[in-house]
């Protein structure tokens, strides 16, 4: 009897490190350089590949792009989308220039060309909130990271035009709140702007979420601390990153079990633990599977 309890909690135990593999992770990251209105930005193309590559490393199925039109980017969030329906994860990043009218948040393909506030509205633009409702909204864990928060010099054409001489039009990009399950991170705060970086490398706040956000064992809202400071840091803080979130459970991205002790924690909050299940574990299950000692499974399930 104690043979078959122990067998079929091991199965138990197998069958949940699986599940963890089959996670569902899915990433939208687009890098917009090359614009053909405006002087061209440096590093967000160079930032997009960063940022996939490391997602990537971590189990996400990304979706990925560099300067893209408005068409093509549309074509991108679509794919992004029904690819997120269903997601126990699904992560959003975008660098490029992105602008604030009235209060609301807009990412520019590489064509924008915008001389008033209809331009903006009409389709020239990507409207963030929007755009994050129609992809994400069926995730479990919604992340989204907008290194976006350049000077733009559309602005100035904008708020010189006849019709829309009232709108506000801010330097950075405007406040954003954080439904349930989100997490909302900018390269700065809202109404600043951020620094491009060293052309050919990566912005400080890319450059920051790549080195922290994967890092093994490390829970997310822990590593967006470290990525505040480090920007903060390297910038001589001229430049905090600032965000909100509702996330309502611990979420790792470089994890193949969430640390002891967090169930405890936040008992109906859900643990999104991603990454692989140890090479020495599953080495350790091969070697005893077909055994039909109970000693031996006995010691896989106390180790």
């Amino acid at each position: 009897m104690r043979f078959l309890i122990a067998a079929m909690s091991l199965a138990a135990f197998v069958f949940t490190s699986n599940a963890a593999l089959a996670d569902k992770r899915v990433a939208f990251v687009v890098g917009n350089s090359a614009y053909k209105n405006v002087p061209q930005l440096p590093n967000p193309a160079i930032d997009a590949r960063s940022m996939a590559r490391v997602l990537r490393n971590v189990g996400f199925e990304v979706v990925e792009g560099s300067n893209l039109t408005r068409d093509a980017m549309t074509a991108k969030l679509l794919e992004f989308g029904k690819k997120s329906e269903g997601a126990d994860v699904a992560l959003f990043f975008y660098a490029g220039h992105g602008i604030a009218v009235n209060g609301t948040n807009y990412l520019l393909p590489v064509d924008a060309d915008l001389k008033s506030e209809m331009d903006v509205k009409l389709g020239a633009a990507i409207n963030v909130d929007f755009t994050l409702e129609q992809t994400m909204a069926d995730a479990k864990v919604k992340l989204v990271f907008l290194d976006a928060c350049r000077d733009n010099p559309f602005a100035a054409k904008i708020r010189s035009a006849k019709a829309t001489r009232s709108v506000s039009v801010e330097r950075g990009l405007a406040e954003m709140k954080s439904g349930e399950g989100t997490l909302i991170a900018f390269a700065t705060g809202p109404g600043q702007t951020a620094l491009d970086g060293e052309a050919g490398t990566n912005s400080p706040f890319t450059r920051a979420l790549i080195a922290n956000i994967a890092s093994s064992g490390v829970e997310i809202q822990q590593a967006m601390t470290k990525v505040r400071a480090q920007v903060n840091e390297e910038t001589n803080k001229g430049q905090l990153p600032w965000g909100h979130t509702n996330l309502i459970g611990s979420v790792y991205l470089n994890q193949a079990a969430a640390p002891a002790g967090v169930q405890a924690e936040a008992p109906n909050a859900p643990v999104v633990a991603i990454g692989p299940v140890s090479e020495v574990q599953l080495d350790f299950w091969r070697s005893i599977k077909d055994s039909s000692k109970p000693e031996e499974l006995n010691a896989y399930l106390t180790n």
